[in-house]
């Protein structure tokens, strides 16, 4: 079986993602266009139970776009 490994930008905060992909998507929206500089985001979900996280997780605010 496959891992896969995704961390925040400041890389206090990690998911080790396990199991099958149970969706992928791509966002065109103004906040994933700026954190990928791109046209457009590939995200993937997982089921709740093939993620684990690790480290501090803080909250975070994006105001307006």
């Amino acid at each position: 079986m496959v891992s896969r490994r995704a961390e925040c930008s400041c890389g206090q905060l990690s998911a080790v993602c396990s199991g099958e992909i149970v969706r992928i998507s791509v966002c065109h929206c103004l906040a994933c266009k700026r954190r990928t500089g791109s046209a457009f985001s590939y995200n993937v979900r997982f089921k709740e139970g093939d993620v684990s996280i690790q480290g501090r997780a803080a909250e975070f605010t994006r105001v307006g776009e």
